[in-house]
């Protein structure tokens, strides 16, 4: 019998997945969604505390499959004051600079598969707490929320039947039948780069080898624009009903 796979569909106006740990004038946003914003998730969901250890969450794997890359964006922040030179009170009774200037990149419009494999118990615990967050779930950053449905269930026939079978949140190429996509996999033996997106609690990570695959589908597996349709069709998958 094939491993379970919890499957999730990461998808909104914006999302956000930096790979800078520290607090820069610039954060960043890699293509796709990393490891550690993906456990983040799941540790929201359960109501870990922000900056705990991943505890039993390092025993999932994940690979991401890129339904609809999005369009990268970034956004000017003014954070606090009214100039850079400024000095204001800070909330433990002393003083910070003033204005802090930012720019963020964002993923606009994109939408992500995510197929999650580990020990059944633990898939079940994580699925069970999406459907009833603890904290709210968010994709990267927490002005990020997630479009519903973001839990798509847990389904058998391993990882590659997932990614062959679960809705592909995108509209059909005109004239065509089949749609190429992009797959993004860790420990593959075709590794393409490294990511330092694998979390050990405490604002600390270390580099993952990962790989990225074409995989070609079924143009009629795309939900297309309409929001019921697309709804309808996410719900059949996540229940096993039939189209």
């Amino acid at each position: 019998m094939t491993d379970p796979v919890l499957v999730l569909r990461l998808a909104a106006p914006m999302q956000s997945w930096g790979v800078r740990a520290a607090f820069a004038d610039y954060r960043d946003s890699t293509d796709h969604p990393t490891r550690s914003g993906v456990l983040g998730l799941l540790a929201c969901a359960l109501g870990h505390p922000r900056g705990a250890d991943p505890g039993d969450l390092a025993q999932l794997d994940l690979t991401i499959r890129i339904d609809k890359p999005g369009t990268p964006m970034e956004d000017f922040h003014t954070i606090g004051g009214q100039t850079t030179t400024e000095v204001v009170p800070s909330a433990d009774g002393g003083t910070r600079r003033g204005a802090v200037l930012t720019r963020r990149a964002y993923l606009a419009d994109a939408a992500f598969t995510v197929a999650l494999t580990g020990p059944t118990a633990l898939l079940h615990k994580a699925s069970d707490a999406l459907d009833q967050p603890t904290y709210t779930p968010f994709l990267g950053r927490r002005a990020c929320s997630p479009a519903a449905p973001y839990n798509l269930g847990i389904h058998p026939g391993g990882v590659s039947t997932a990614l062959a079978t679960a809705p592909l949140d995108r509209t059909a190429p005109a004239g065509k039948t089949t749609v190429t996509i992009t797959t993004v996999a860790h420990d593959d033996p075709t590794a393409t780069h490294t990511l330092n997106d694998n979390p050990h609690g405490r604002r600390r990570f270390s580099q993952r080898t990962l790989a990225r695959v074409a995989l070609t589908l079924p143009a009629d597996l795309c939900v297309g624009n309409d929001a019921s349709e697309r709804y309808e069709r996410l719900h059949n998958y996540r229940y096993n009903h039939t189209n």
